[in-house]
């Protein structure tokens, strides 16, 4: 038996930003600020998912590309690939792929970003503000 791998292999630019991933006791508050002062297109993206040649301008796995202008308007109720659904969901958000794909039992395939930690509480709130936002007229 056989089994391959396919992922985004490469170090990390900012390897401190994972030295508490947000869980035990001394963890914090998983929401986001409440001045809205998280951005995961400044503060998750670049670290987690369009480095390393995974998501970038250049790469673009899956056919995404999480580091040129113009997100979330690049991802609002476009298709993903590599499974069903859409990027960001604009009649039901919370099943958007964008966000399914950082849980720990995503739909399709794995888990996000592959081949590092997952994103901490703290992260994946941010990210689904940021996605809810999205289809917020």
């Amino acid at each position: 038996m056989c089994l391959a791998l396919l992922g985004c292999a490469g170090s990390l630019d900012h390897p401190e930003r994972f030295a508490n991933l947000g869980q035990g006791p001394d963890a914090g508050p998983v929401n986001p600020p409440s001045d809205g002062g998280c951005d995961p297109v400044v503060d998750i993206f670049p670290l987690s998912c369009s480095s390393s040649s995974c998501h970038s301008a250049q790469s673009q796995q899956g056919n995404l590309d999480l580091e040129s202008p113009g997100l979330p308007n690049r991802l609002v109720g476009k298709t993903a690939h590599g499974g069903p659904g859409l990027l960001i969901d604009p009649q039901n958000p919370a099943q958007s792929v964008l966000l399914l794909k950082v849980t720990s039992n995503p739909p399709f395939q794995f888990q996000m970003p592959l081949g590092a930690p997952p994103l901490s509480p703290n992260e994946m709130a941010c990210l689904q503000a940021w996605v809810q936002a999205a289809v917020t007229p």
